[in-house]
């Protein structure tokens, strides 16, 4: 659509500072009305202050009851909180909804309508910071409004710059942050576009020739860096070149171009690693951060990459969205439907967009894994729980189906999700299907030769396919080849490092396939964790196994379970697995447990039907080998499982690497769900024996 001429010229408009405000009088204010608090002196970065410091903003939308809507959002370089308002940012439908959120939009420093140099008497107005700008903002929220912790920091351009600095100087102050269109630090291309800004801007502006002059240099540079060549060519098409250009010329007097050159300072020193010799640690806190960055493919005013970095590094999301409308992409007349989409649902989502994505080299193949980090915890180390995924789920599928991040924030425990081997296959003979994922973990049972215990399916067994990193299988082979337990070893050392854990507290729970892989890591590795839990899953006949030295099992099963079978007979797939009894036994054996089995019982196995038993008089006093049957479950984890969620979906963090697998929905909160009750109430009984 071509642009509109006073679209294009009001975008910078600005407001001048109409009154000052008291406290009592904020909420009695009418939407949308400018007020201004005095904060009296506002301390900056380079040791100076600005005098008299005032900020403004505008408050729109009802707050709800619970005061746990309100969004803060930042103005932009040398735009108002006004603006914000005007062109959507804000609003009914808006980028923030406010039908849904109470929204302050604040005028940041220097815009000439919160403490600017052309409305102060400070002379020379000091330089100030990104920093300061945002220091001063939660002095308003905190000393003037009463507002210790808020829904959401949102911005866009420099508003965004503040987004990050939020990120970096108040993460538990607001619970979301979004960065648009903008950057955690600069790019060369950044420094040089702010450096030819300020070479125009620091002229002295001392007759209306030079004012022109430089309003003339601003302007071009600004068409020049704000669109592509194809949108100005195409969309600012109306009169002469002369007549268009003059339509561009936004800062024609000098108060609004000092103004401008103070905000442009402060681009000029945005990084948010700037003078932080505890960058690492500060970068290490944040990895529970919720944060969605949207970026514009071919914005040439702020460069896109940093956003990608900084994310890869703690673990949020990026959209990237495509067009030719560059910097205004998040405009109305551009793509701000798209960008208010993916803004508002991720506001109203929990924590399941937190998983943070690590790659590693394992027997030359890059393997990847997803970490879960609660927040609130500060430096007290915490447990960790690996949890495996079964036959043909992925990693973040079965977080997001099991709803197990809800579970380890709510318990304050780390949560590790690797992903097995996969591949595109299909079950059974139909050569009419499409493949479709097969990912599988190899415990070192189903792809062996059957032992004397007998074989592990029948002649007309359900046919799987053969992993290719197996090369051949035999008749009853499924499960990947790879050596999994070296690689989840691996990825257990990669999270002690990476993460402040509590070595003395690391467990397994493994669903179907996963409790396979739980079992093989317990039987080879005790020394790794202090219990285990095992879910919907037996060992084939031959292959039952225990740990050398003590280490815990809880082991859940279902009765009318058709997939993987409890009782020692063939499935109607033609599965065989070891009974779930004797399953049992074999580990309490090899911890040398005495042969006598007891009734078990918790509150959560009463309260939900769970028939249970256990060995409990066993070398390490306190230690048990647990066994509940479920009578109303089949091969599923029904105190878990949201049915409505495919297993093998992907969340945005694992989008990339497995681009055909749908996406996964956010789960609905839930205090019926026990499955994860059951394990953690057992694994916290238990500590790593030195």
């Amino acid at each position: 659509m071509a642009a509109n001429w006073v679209t294009v010229r009001r975008y910078c408009a600005r407001s001048f500072l109409t009154a000052v405000v008291t406290f009592a009088a904020v909420s009695t204010r009418a939407e949308g009305e400018l007020q201004s608090i005095e904060l009296g002196r506002c301390a900056l970065e380079n040791g100076e202050e600005i005098l008299d410091c005032q900020v403004s903003f505008r408050v729109y939308g009802k707050r709800n009851e619970e005061a746990s809507n309100i969004v803060l959002m930042p103005s932009w370089h040398n735009g108002d909180s006004k603006a914000l308002f005007d062109y959507g940012y804000l609003g009914p439908g808006g980028i923030v909804d406010t039908h849904n959120y109470q929204v302050i939009a604040i005028d940041a420093f220097g815009n000439g309508v919160s403490s600017s140099p052309s409305n102060s008497l400070q002379v020379p107005f000091p330089e100030f910071t990104i920093r300061d700008m945002v220091n001063a903002q939660h002095r308003l929220l905190l000393e003037e409004l009463g507002l210790e912790h808020i829904h959401a920091v949102v911005g866009a351009s420099m508003g965004g710059h503040q987004v990050y600095e939020w990120m970096m100087m108040y993460p538990e102050f607001a619970s979301h942050f979004v960065p648009i269109e903008a950057s955690p630090w600069p790019t060369f291309y950044d420094y040089v576009k702010e450096r030819g800004w300020m070479a125009a801007l620091d002229s002295p502006l001392d007759s209306p020739q030079e004012i022109a002059r430089v309003t003339d240099v601003i302007s071009a540079m600004d068409t020049l860096l704000f669109w592509t060549p194809d949108y100005v060519n195409r969309e600012l098409d109306e009169g002469t070149f002369e007549s268009r250009f003059d339509a561009m010329r936004r800062h024609r007097s000098k108060e609004r171009l000092i103004d401008r050159a103070s905000q442009t300072r402060a681009l000029l020193s945005h990084d948010i690693r700037r003078n932080r010799e505890d960058l690492a640690k500060r970068l290490s806190r944040l990895h529970h951060i919720s944060a969605l960055a949207v970026v514009f493919e071919s914005d040439m005013t702020v460069i896109p990459g940093p956003n990608l970095e900084l994310a890869e590094s703690l673990g949020f999301d990026v959209i990237n969205i495509s067009g030719d409308c560059g910097h205004f992409g998040p405009n109305p007349e551009c793509y701000q439907s798209d960008v208010a989409s993916h803004v508002n649902e991720f506001l109203k989502q929990g924590n399941q967009r937190h998983l943070l994505r690590r790659s590693l080299q394992f027997d030359g193949v890059s393997r990847e894994y997803f970490v879960y980090v609660p927040d609130g915890h500060g430096d007290t180390p915490l447990p960790v729980v690996m949890g495996l995924h079964g036959l043909g789920s992925t990693a973040t599928g079965f977080a997001t189906s099991y709803d197990l991040n809800a579970h380890a924030k709510k318990n304050g425990y780390i949560i590790v999700y690797p992903q097995g081997s996969h591949f595109q296959g299909v079950i059974g003979d139909d050569s009419t299907v499409e493949p479709y994922l097969i990912s599988t973990w190899n415990d070192e049972t189903s792809n062996f030769t059957p032992t004397e215990a007998g074989p592990h399916c029948t002649d007309d067994r359900l046919k799987y396919p053969c992993p290719p990193d197996c090369g051949s299988c035999n008749h009853c082979a499924w499960t990947s080849c790879n050596d999994d337990s070296g690689f989840l070893l691996q990825v257990l050392d990669e999270v002690t490092r990476e993460f402040n854990t509590d070595a003395s507290r690391y467990y397994i729970v493994g669903n179907s396939n996963g409790g396979g892989m739980a079992m093989r890591l317990g039987c080879d590795h005790p020394e790794r964790f202090a219990a285990i839990g095992v879910s919907i899953y037996q060992m084939p006949p031959g292959h039952t196994c225990g740990p050398a030295s003590g280490l815990p099992m809880l082991h859940l099963y279902g009765e009318k379970d058709d997939g993987v079978g409890h009782d020692g007979t063939a499935t109607s797939d033609g599965w065989i697995y070891t009974s779930a009894a004797k399953n049992t036994q074999d580990w309490a054996g090899a911890m040398n447990c005495g042969n006598e089995i007891e009734t078990w019982r918790t509150a959560i196995s009463e309260a939900n039907g769970l028939i249970c038993s256990a060995y409990t008089n066993c070398p390490n006093s306190g230690q048990e080998v647990a066994s509940c049957m479920d009578p109303e479950a089949g091969h599923e984890w029904r105190g878990q499982r949201i049915t409505q969620i495919s297993a093998s979906c992907v969340t945005a963090a694992q989008q990339e690497s497995l681009p055909g697998q749908p996406l996964c929905p956010q789960p609905e909160a839930s205090d019926q769900r026990w499955g994860m009750d059951l394990f953690w109430q057992f694994f916290q009984r238990y500590q790593r024996l030195p």
